[in-house]
């Protein structure tokens, strides 16, 4: 075949193949698969980076990544909606086509989850103002406190509507656990009202800012409560969780925990953004985004029949992005 006849009797042999492979390849294209069929092969367009950050007080390590199914209905399929940046790792927003949950992976590790919720992140708008809106909490002056202490106890009243009291029908205190709840906003509205309070949370911030308003805080994960506490199985008459499932990596798991520690006439009231979109703010710490149906479908799995949901407000971002907050009252379905 022409200049090959020159080469080594090996070489002459790999040049007359890849001759052949060539051609095969243009009989291929032309004949069997033309070019507007190839152009519908093409690989997705890759989805939008929505921003790049370097959170400073914690540590990513990519190693320890984990690539996870759908963590509501363990598809292994999905759909990415989005992407970012977050300490030079990329991380993307993806949706479920199986049951609609919107999700960030990879999972993070779980040392970059301890930093993240230091001391630092209740005071992000000091020392890192431009990840205000994709992380923290944006509260350091006085009237945000004093609006939380508000909105808190009204929502602690609001209650009384649906039923739920703080004594049972002999008269008794009941008991009440918060998860997550930081600085004690809702543990004082409750004890207001007459409730026995307890919270466990895993923020040194969170615990000392709590405890040193008087209130009974365990420095303790909630399965730990479970495992170690055994006084606390089906002790509690009423869980509240605000703002916290969307940041944890497994929601199933936290709500059979909180499963274990009610009473089996107990109820839970939770609050988390309800995204159906691309999520857009709070990108950072929110690793679920939930919708009404896809809530409800991790609740009625874990055990709880919704008995009241309702829209809790709007946050408002100058960029004119807006989260809608759900707050929703379940109870406890006896296993």
């Amino acid at each position: 075949m022409g200049s090959s006849a020159f080469l080594p009797r090996g070489d002459a042999e790999c040049a007359e193949l890849a001759l052949c492979a060539t051609w095969v390849a243009i009989y291929v294209s032309t004949f069997i698969f033309p070019s507007s069929y190839c152009l519908t092969m093409a690989t997705p367009p890759v989805p939008s980076r929505l921003f790049q950050a370097d959170v400073t007080w914690a540590t990513l390590k990519p190693d320890e990544f984990q690539w996870l199914p759908c963590l509501l209905c363990g598809s292994p399929n999905y759909e990415s909606l989005a992407s970012l940046v977050i300490n030079w790792s990329e991380f993307f927003i993806v949706k479920c086509p199986r049951c609609g949950l919107i999700w960030r992976t990879p999972m993070p590790d779980p040392g970059f989850l301890s930093d993240l919720y230091s001391e630092k992140y209740f005071n992000v708008a000091e020392h890192s103002p431009s990840l205000i809106y994709q992380v923290g909490i944006a509260d350091a002056d006085e009237q945000s406190h004093q609006m939380r202490r508000e909105r808190t106890q009204q929502e602690v009243q609001d209650w009384l509507e649906r039923g739920i009291t703080a004594k049972n029908e002999k008269g008794q205190q009941r008991r009440l656990l918060e998860i997550g709840g930081g600085r004690g906003y809702l543990q004082l509205a409750a004890q207001e009202q007459g409730w026995d309070t307890l919270g466990v949370e895993i923020s040194p911030h969170g615990i000392k800012s709590a405890i040193s308003k008087g209130f009974i805080v365990l420095p303790i994960p909630l399965d730990q409560l479970c495992e170690k506490y055994l006084p606390h199985v089906n002790y509690f008459d009423l869980v509240v969780f605000f703002d916290f499932l969307e940041h944890v990596t497994d929601p199933g798991l936290v709500l059979r925990m909180i499963h274990f520690t009610l009473k089996d006439d107990g109820h839970i009231i939770l609050r988390v953004p309800s995204t159906r979109q691309v999520p857009k703010l709070h990108l950072i710490d929110h690793i679920c985004h939930f919708t009404p149906e896809t809530l409800q479908l991790l609740l009625e799995r874990e055990g709880f029949s919704i008995v009241e949901t309702h829209h809790s407000g709007v946050f408002l971002a100058p960029s004119g992005d807006q989260i809608d907050n759900l707050t929703v009252t379940a109870r406890k379905r006896p296993a």
